[in-house]
């Protein structure tokens, strides 16, 4: 940024008001870079092969719902400060312990559709996924509700958890699951961008204790529109899209 305005704006005095104001007009904003996974060839190769093949199916994406595990932290990993060089004030600093506190939370959505946010004690195994995530989320009954009986289908990726053979044989009667996600792909799932969402809120306002934070974690989850649900669900036809575009690669910054 500071190479653009000082070849496109030499003769503006570079004061801060007045460089705020330039960096605004051009477009930049004080952010955090993006997250662009690095994908090797046989990644490439079955993320293509799952596009294609769900092109070709014409699949209904309203009728799928998507899940995930993500990881929330309570002290913050997106803060960003203005600092001179050599300065040591208190307010340059984040304090940040060896251990930050962190919780894991799993959910599910759909076209207009919605499971319980679960928080998970733990990491996670097929027992506790089954248990605490699937039959505590009451996600089947729900969902069952809302499409009809094995007139949906889920989406899960493919972590060891989700896919092992105690986890699979439940899911398979109870629900259609998706084929197999292609690895290293959170680009291709919606629900990436509710966590992004979520954690956004978490930014204006974020907690400072455990119980704090679960609360506020439930609330954000709870208040999410169904108008960001249906657009997002709308979106994997576009990502089904770009991915061809993009011969596999990620598309992180495209849609």
């Amino acid at each position: 940024m500071s190479s653009f305005i000082k070849n496109n704006h030499q003769n503006v005095i570079s004061s801060p008001t007045t460089i705020f104001r330039i960096r605004k007009k051009i477009g930049f904003d004080y952010k955090p870079p993006r997250i662009r996974q690095r994908l090797n060839e046989t990644q490439i190769g079955k993320r293509l092969l799952f596009v294609h093949n769900h092109l070709s199916l014409k699949t209904d994406w309203t009728r799928v719902v998507f899940s995930d595990e993500s990881w929330f932290f309570i002290n913050s990993r997106n803060k960003r400060i203005w600092r001179k060089r050599g300065e040591n004030e208190d307010s340059c600093f984040i304090n940040k312990s060896n251990y930050d506190t962190k919780i894991l939370i799993w959910g599910a959505f759909g076209y207009f559709f919605q499971s319980q946010l679960i928080i998970l004690d733990s990491s996670v195994n097929s027992e506790i996924y089954i248990e605490n995530c699937i039959k505590g989320s009451k996600l089947i009954k729900r969902a069952n509700r809302e499409y009809g009986k094995f007139d949906w289908t889920f989406m899960q990726d493919g972590a060891r958890p989700h896919t092992s053979k105690f986890s699979m044989n439940f899911l398979r009667k109870k629900c259609k699951v998706l084929d197999t996600w292609p690895p290293n792909s959170p680009d291709l799932n919606p629900i990436e961008n509710l966590w992004a969402i979520m954690d956004s809120h978490l930014e204006k306002n974020r907690p400072t204790n455990v119980e704090n934070f679960i609360e506020v974690l439930y609330n954000v989850w709870e208040k999410i529109k169904w108008e960001t649900l249906e657009n997002l669900i709308k979106s994997m036809e576009k990502r089904i899209l770009l991915v061809i575009q993009e011969d596999g690669g990620p598309i992180n910054c495209l849609y």
